[in-house]
C-alpha cells in the first residue's frame, strides 16, 4: 500500500513538472513576441508583422494553350516536374490523320518528280538521234538521194521531241512547286501536333490541377497552378511609421502563428518605393484606413520552407 502510494506521489510530481515546464515554454515564446513588438514601438530597431509565403517568381496559372479532349492527365498535384515534362495527352487524331495524309501525297508526288526526269533525259536521248536523222535526211535531199517527204517527217519527228521536252520540264516545275505546297502543308500539321502537347514551361511543383480526363480544353483553360522552382518569400507590408527604415539585405525571422516556432529566416530582397494602401490581411488590420504602407519581399534561406500561402509572422531587424 505504502508502494503505491509513493508511485502515485512520484507520478503526480512529474506531471507537475512537466506542465510547469510546457507553461514555461510558452511564456518564453509569449515574452519573445511581446519583446519583439515592445522593441519595434520604442527602440525602432526591429519591425514586427504578418506574411504571406509565396515562390519569389510568384504562383503561375498554365493554360493548356491548344484545344481538344484531354486523354490523361500525366502529372499528380504536388508533384514536382523539370521543364518541357508533359502535362496531359490531348487527342489529336484528327490532325495526325491530316498529317499522314499530306506525307502520302507527298510521296506520290515525289515519285512523279523521278518519273518526270526519267521522262526528260529519255526524250533527250530521243532527240539526238531525231536531229542526227534530220541533218543526214537533209544532205542526202541536198544531193538528190532523198524524198523532200522524208525529210519533212524527220524534221516533224525532231520539232515534236523538243516540244515534249519543254511540256515535261513545265511538268517537273509544276510537280516541284507543289512538293513545295506538300511540305509547307507537313510543317503546319507537325507544328499543329506539337502545340497539343502540353508540357511544363518551367521546372517546379503543381499545386492544383482543376482538369479532370474525357474534359474539353482551349486555348485559355487553366489547368494548373503550378509553383516555379527557386526561394521562397515572405511578402509583407510595413507601416509607413517604419517604412524608410526597412533596407535590401535586412536580417529577418519567420515564426508560425500558431506555435511561435521560428520557421526560417531571410533577408530583405525587395522594397517597394511607394506607399499604398493595405493590401494583405485587411481582416486582421485595426489600422485607419488611410495609413499607408510598403511591400516587403524577404527572401528565405536554404532548408525546410514553411508552405506556400501560410500566413506568418515576421520580424525585420532594423540597421540603425
Amino acid at each position: 500500500m505504502k508502494s503505491q502510494i509513493i508511485i502515485a506521489l512520484i507520478t503526480a510530481s512529474l506531471l507537475s513538472a512537466c506542465s510547469k515546464e510546457s507553461e514555461a515554454d510558452k511564456a518564453k515564446q509569449e515574452a519573445f513576441k511581446a519583446d519583439s513588438l515592445k522593441k519595434a514601438k520604442t527602440t525602432n530597431d526591429r519591425v514586427f508583422g504578418v506574411a504571406r509565403i509565396e515562390p519569389e517568381d510568384g504562383i503561375m496559372n498554365i493554360t493548356a494553350g491548344t484545344s481538344g479532349k484531354i486523354l490523361g492527365i500525366l502529372v499528380d498535384e504536388n508533384q514536382d516536374v523539370q521543364k518541357g515534362q508533359p502535362l496531359l495527352n490531348i487527342e489529336v487524331a484528327i490532325e495526325n490523320a491530316q498529317l499522314t495524309q499530306a506525307q502520302s501525297k507527298i510521296k506520290t508526288q515525289n515519285a512523279a518528280i523521278e518519273s518526270n526526269r526519267a521522262s526528260i533525259e529519255a526524250l533527250r536521248v530521243s532527240l539526238r538521234n531525231a536531229r542526227d536523222t534530220y541533218e543526214r535526211n537533209l544532205k542526202l535531199y541536198e544531193a538528190k538521194a532523198q524524198t523532200k517527204q522524208v525529210l519533212d517527217d524527220s524534221k516533224a519527228t525532231m520539232d515534236k521531241l523538243e516540244k515534249d521536252i519543254e511540256t515535261s520540264k513545265a511538268n517537273l516545275e509544276q510537280s516541284s512547286s507543289r512538293v513545295g505546297e506538300l511540305q509547307a502543308d507537313i510543317n503546319y500539321f507537325k507544328t499543329v501536333v506539337n502545340q497539343k502537347k502540353v508540357v511544363a514551361p518551367v521546372s517546379g511543383k503543381i499545386l492544383s490541377l482543376p482538369i479532370k480526363t474525357g474534359e474539353y480544353v482551349n486555348n485559355a483553360t487553366k489547368i494548373a497552378e503550378f509553383a516555379p522552382s527557386g526561394a521562397y518569400i515572405a511578402k509583407t507590408e510595413v507601416d509607413e511609421l517604419f517604412a524608410d527604415r526597412v533596407q535590401l539585405g535586412q536580417k529577418a525571422y519567420i515564426f508560425s502563428q500558431a506555435t511561435g516556432d521560428t520557421l526560417a529566416s531571410g533577408t530583405v530582397s525587395f522594397t517597394a518605393e511607394y506607399l499604398k494602401a493595405k493590401s494583405l490581411f485587411k481582416d486582421q488590420s485595426a489600422e485607419q484606413e488611410d495609413r499607408r504602407v510598403r511591400e516587403v519581399h524577404i527572401r528565405l534561406e536554404g532548408g525546410k520552407k514553411p508552405l506556400i500561402g501560410s500566413r506568418v509572422d515576421c520580424l525585420i531587424v532594423l540597421k540603425n
